[in-house]
């Protein structure tokens, strides 16, 4: 009887060394900064990033709003195109905090590297 439980439990601690390798392997996600305004020491210039404005639910690119299911292929093509790993994101006045959580998320999913959140709200009818 006590020669089963030892093989049992070599069994399990086996197994949990080999889980790891057993496991699929994790998507690495991009960064995401708080962006605060003010003298940054090395400014970005805006052609080395896209910018997007989370208006309500829906994010939108150059005042066009993006179809909600569409937003990862969509913001690839648009990294691939203008050759940029960074998305900088501001968000509408009286967005929610759940549709910027979400937003995020969705963003995520995308080939960029880094994502910047302004920590400033844009106007309405005001494009960054």
């Amino acid at each position: 009887m006590k020669l089963m439980t030892y093989r049992l439990l070599i069994v399990v601690f086996a197994f949990g060394l080999c889980a790891d390798l057993l496991a699929v392997e994790q998507q690495e996600y991009p960064r995401i900064s708080l962006c605060g305004p003010g003298g940054g020491k090395n400014p970005v210039s805006r052609d080395e990033f896209i910018t997007l404005v989370i208006e309500g639910p829906t994010l939108s690119y150059e005042a066009n709003p993006i179809p909600a299911t569409e937003v990862v292929e969509y913001v690839n093509k648009l990294l691939d195109v203008k050759n940029v790993s960074y998305i900088g994101v501001y968000t509408r006045e009286g967005t929610k905090y759940g549709d910027v959580v979400c937003a995020l998320d969705t963003l995520r999913g995308t080939k960029a590297k880094n994502i910047g959140l302004s920590m400033t709200e844009l106007p309405v009818g005001r494009q960054p």
